[in-house]
């Protein structure tokens, strides 16, 4: 008898571990170990309560690590590099808008004092060309504006802080040439860089401006300068005093196109453009390799006001973070794509990211257009693989509010498609060059409204459509496919034959995945569409159910009690 109890309860036990952390995919193994139960002896009207005991107690826990967010860790690690004061050789970056930055140790020393050791000097590069300014700074914990070179307020004569801008006639502290040793030359030419020095602590000081020890530092500036083509007047469509081979025109932004741009063109040393042995970030392409021409319509578009969840407006898209030399391009050219919700596209031979938008239609189809005798596909489902599938969007975004560090948006989701879909399917999207709450959120919606269009479709066209290109809209009136309707894809890649015959790949787009309002912006913690309470007409009090829901509990779990304590190990149990 009692080695058969030990075995109902190891396999209760199993039973709710397995729950716990099941696959939702494999789901719950009830069946299997309600049947080893009844194979032992264990009567059926037993076998119902321990499996209603341990489903009550498991299936809430259950729900909840269901609908748990998975974490993108790779964004992460990369938000804490940034964040955190790099030490030794590294690749050459660059701060594009806003952001924040721990920056590079170069040198460190210290002087002052009967020892030689009262004050400790940092040197510290932030990025590899001229930057606009430093907007303050964060001491250990406490954010701090800059205002001036030297003395800072509020740390009792502790702390200074020097800024250097990245131009090449920059003037070094003569704290650097008096104690570090350095030369009045060597001015870091080129390389935005701050120069801090901090006092310790007196021993017997009561209120210690340290009072955590030795302090660490993170620099919030306006990143670089940039070349914009829509500022030109010798470029296509634009106006102004612009010019790519004169730096000095250039002006900040946080435009994702105008940044990303410049990125595409390079970063040079010294922002000697006519120099490609110079360069040290980016593609350094030409401009008959970029044209400046495509800039402006893709600018435009970042540049329009959108609701801010207040009431207000601000730009549909900015940009703010760091770009390194280690990135591959693709790598790079994602960060900008998911910076304004949008698509790596080849227009005409060139390469551009296309910002989330609503589109105008550029040609109708019919099912007579499909050329015969050739391979087409379509389909209205998408793998369980593919991740552009995707009931619940977790935008997560460096927030400078906590300190710049990585955070996550409200999540992004309708729990009826959860339900219609059988399982959460997430989208960990990551946001690094988007420091900003509600824009992360847009970006967010946009690719949860994208993951419930599923239709995916590859069809031949003959010449008249031999003009169609990624990124265009079409829309497609089928009998076959729609019943009729008329539906609207996105190409996403084109074929030309010798013919001039036409293959696209289509996926399902709306410019309803593009609205936006003050409605869709969230607080902290909230999800897109939570679900809908129960009428209080049609269902008891909720606190009532509750307490009757443990009562019954409590009662199943005393009856299983006291058949078990009952059980003379003759026959089945009761």
């Amino acid at each position: 008898m009692a080695d058969r109890m030990r075995l109902v309860r190891h396999l209760i036990s199993a039973l709710l571990l397995a729950m716990l952390g099941a696959d939702p995919a494999l789901g719950v193994p009830v069946a299997a170990v309600a049947g080893v139960l009844a194979s032992i002896g264990v009567a059926s009207s037993f076998v119902a309560i321990a499996v209603t005991v341990v489903l009550n107690i498991g299936l809430a826990i259950l729900a909840s690590k269901l609908l748990a967010p998975k974490l993108n860790q790779q964004q992460q690690d990369r938000q804490a590099a940034v964040t955190t004061i790099q030490l030794g050789e590294q690749p050459r970056q660059g701060v594009l808008g806003t952001a924040a930055i721990a920056g590079t140790l170069n040198d460190a020393f210290n002087y002052g004092g009967t020892y030689g050791t009262d004050w400790e000097v940092l040197v510290v590069p932030l990025a590899d060309h001229r930057c606009n300014a430093l907007l303050g700074y964060y001491a250990n914990d406490a954010y701090h504006s800059f205002t001036g070179d030297g003395d800072q307020p509020d740390f009792g004569g502790q702390l200074s802080v020097w800024w250097l801008p990245g131009t090449l006639d920059q003037t070094i502290p003569s704290i650097l040439i008096d104690y570090g040793g350095w030369a009045s030359d060597d001015n870091m030419a080129g390389v935005c860089a701050v120069v801090v020095a901090y006092k310790a602590d007196d021993p017997a000081a009561t209120s210690p401006i340290w009072a955590s020890g030795r302090p660490s530092f993170l620099w919030h500036l306006k990143g670089a300068y940039c070349y914009d083509p829509r500022l030109d007047s010798t470029v296509g469509g634009g106006s102004g005093a612009h010019r790519w081979d004169d730096p000095s025109t250039w002006e900040y932004s946080e435009n994702p196109i105008v940044c990303r741009y410049n990125w595409v063109r390079g970063i040079y040393a010294g922002d000697q453009t006519d120099k490609p042995e110079m360069l040290l970030i980016g593609r350094g392409l030409t401009a008959t390799e970029a044209p400046p021409e495509n800039v402006a319509a893709y600018a435009n578009i970042c540049d329009e006001l959108v609701a801010n969840g207040s009431g207000g407006t601000e730009k549909r898209y900015r940009i703010g973070g760091v770009v390194s030399a280690a990135d591959t391009y693709i790598k790079t050219e994602e960060l900008f794509a998911s910076a304004c919700a949008g698509v790596i596209i080849q227009p005409q031979g060139s390469v551009e990211v296309e910002p989330g938008h609503a589109k105008s239609i550029v040609a109708t189809i019919t099912d007579d257009d499909l050329l015969a005798g050739i391979d087409r596909t379509y389909s209205e489902f998408r793998s369980e693989s593919d991740d552009a599938w995707a009931n619940t969007v977790i935008p997560r975004y460096p927030e400078p509010s906590q300190k710049w560090a990585d955070h996550g948006a409200p999540i992004r989701r309708v729990y009826a498609d959860v339900i219609a879909d059988g399982k959460p399917r997430e989208d960990p999207l990551s946001l690094a060059m988007v420091p900003f709450g509600v824009q992360a959120q847009r970006c967010g919606e946009i690719a949860r409204r994208l993951g419930r269009l599923v239709r995916t479709a590859t069809v031949p066209l003959g010449p008249r459509f031999a003009d169609l290109e990624e990124g265009d809209w079409i829309a497609w009136q089928s009998a076959r496919r729609f019943g009729g309707d008329t539906k609207t894809f996105r190409i996403e890649a084109y074929g030309l034959s010798k013919e001039w015959r036409n293959t696209i790949q289509l996926r399902e787009i709306a410019a309803s995945v593009f609205d936006w309002a003050d409605a869709d912006v969230l607080v902290d913690g909230a999800v897109a569409a939570q679900q809908t309470p129960p009428d209080a007409a049609a269902y008891a009090d909720p606190i009532v159910a509750l307490q009757t829901t443990v009562t019954s509990l409590g009662s199943d779990l005393g009856t299983l009690a006291s058949r078990i304590d009952d059980y003379d190990g003759s026959g089945p149990i009761p």
